[in-house]
């Protein structure tokens, strides 16, 4: 039910700012966790061996969580469960600061991605149900407040570690002011609707879908992997890149990856006006076109200042892809919405996982300009796969559950 005097076009409205909040504290919470690894890696004695063993218990959680959130969405809804995921997280965020040993930081890391791998696959599920409520595009910027909460996050856990703050206290009261202006914001979310599956349907969840609409879906998460893997890639590779091979100073080192960070966050708040006018898989090609072929570009030219611009059109042309595919394939599994967000999640999470020690490995038998070439194969490995996918049928609407309450 829509509270007393709201009209659909203001509860609208009102859910997707209440949306645009959960995603900008989804950020915050992974930005202010970053900056205090070095503090806790100290705290519990590990070396970067041992260390990257534990923060491996981040991806570990999240998978093993999202293979429960979308059974869960498609019970109670995206909104109850959005609930939960942000306060989990919240109330999770600070206890890789209680560990006083690498094996409990690695458990801490699995309960705090745990929560987060509830909290992304619900938030994307009420995105899409927010979309075919508006009509419209928003997937894109909502995504883009998520980039926003992570570069503040980042720069108030680097103001809280320079001012010398222990990480418990900080990631304490991070995560106790986040959660009180997520659950605060979360009130406005929308009903439970059409993203909970019919009951004689919730079994079978994925697999009810018919074959071309997995297949289609699945294509689509191995897409979004291609995307994750160059993100993943082009944060931890793009200043080694220029300072070692292309020979610039610290400052033009740090350059790739500010035009990169800016490329992106502007894509992704202008995303939703070229979804509008083009077509979400035409988007797609085009953008992963401009990614791959850009940074290609860039690499093959040896020189820091196209680097750097093949850096941005990496960064502009990756920016929409992976909320473009939450958005597609939310469509074609509309019917099964939290389970199909859980396998695009689940896929597409791989990439940001692989992709960075992928380019390590093959630099190591090549050498980097070779290895990075490899975030353009992926690129273009992402148009290929979308031969594969179906178009949503935006025209008939899914029969409502007659137990869902309606808006």
């Amino acid at each position: 039910m829509q509270p007393r005097g709201a009209t659909p076009d203001r509860q609208a409205r009102r859910a997707y700012a209440a949306t645009a909040i959960v995603f900008l504290v989804n950020g915050a919470l992974i930005g202010n966790w970053v900056p205090r690894i070095p503090a806790i890696r100290d705290h519990v004695g590990a070396t970067t061996g041992p260390l990257g063993v534990a923060l491996l218990g981040i991806a570990l959680g999240a998978l093993a969580s999202k293979q429960l959130a979308g059974p869960l969405v498609a019970r109670f809804g995206s909104a109850p469960i959005t609930r939960l995921g942000i306060a989990a997280s919240c109330a999770a965020l600070p206890l890789p600061a209680l560990a006083g040993s690498v094996v409990t930081l690695g458990l801490a890391l699995i309960g705090f991605g745990a929560a987060m791998g509830v909290l992304d696959v619900a938030m994307n599920s009420h995105a899409v149900a927010l979309e075919v409520r508006r009509g419209r595009a928003t997937m894109s910027s909502l995504h883009g407040s998520y980039s926003v909460g992570g570069l503040a996050g980042a720069v108030i856990g680097g103001w809280a570690s320079d001012a010398g703050l222990a990480p418990l206290p900080h990631l304490a009261l991070a995560g106790a002011v986040l959660a009180v202006v997520a659950l605060a914001a979360s009130a406005a979310l929308l009903p439970p609707g059409p993203e909970r599956a019919p009951a004689a349907h919730r079994r079978a969840g994925f697999g009810a879908l018919s074959r071309a609409h997995r297949i289609s879906i699945i294509a689509l998460g191995i897409v979004a992997l291609c995307g994750m893997a160059g993100e993943g890639s082009a944060g931890d590779w793009s200043a080694i890149y220029l300072r070692d091979d292309l020979g610039t100073g610290p400052g033009l080192a740090s350059a790739g990856y500010a035009a990169y960070s800016i490329a992106m966050a502007c894509g992704r708040f202008l995303g939703d006006r070229v979804v509008t006018a083009w077509g979400g898989l035409a988007v797609l090609r085009r953008a992963l076109a401009l990614a791959g072929g850009g940074f290609a570009l860039g690499l093959v030219a040896r020189d820091p200042r196209a680097a750097i611009a093949g850096l941005a059109a990496l960064g502009l042309g990756l920016s929409v892809v992976v909320p473009v595919v939450f958005s597609t394939a939310g469509r074609i599994g509309e019917r099964q919405l939290g389970p199909t967000i859980g396998v695009v999640s689940s896929i597409s999470g791989a990439g940001a996982f692989a992709g960075p020690p992928l380019i390590g490995c093959v630099a190591e038998l090549t050498g980097l300009p070779i290895a990075l070439g490899l975030v353009s194969a992926l690129a273009f490995t992402g148009i290929a796969l979308l031969r594969l996918v179906q178009p949503p049928d935006t025209t008939t609407p899914p029969p409502p559950d007659p137990a869902a309450p309606q808006g």
